[in-house]
């Protein structure tokens, strides 16, 4: 299986969800996977602000 990121006018989304089902395709909108991400994400962060500082501070520093 393949992903594509297809941008199409809005009067041709019916056409091409018509042609979605008659192939047998499934279609999402970019909007639901982001939606659908940021659902996945744990609601309370695994690092405290000091800990993102200090990552970010030895990144910056190898380069």
């Amino acid at each position: 299986m393949e992903d594509f990121v297809l941008t199409i006018p809005t009067q041709d989304k019916a056409f091409v969800e018509t042609l979605v089902q008659r192939m047998g395709w499934t279609i999402r909108m970019r909007r639901s996977s982001v939606d659908n991400f940021i659902k996945s994400c744990p609601k309370t962060p695994q690092m405290t602000d000091a800990e993102i500082q200090a990552e970010i501070n030895a990144v910056r520093k190898g380069l």
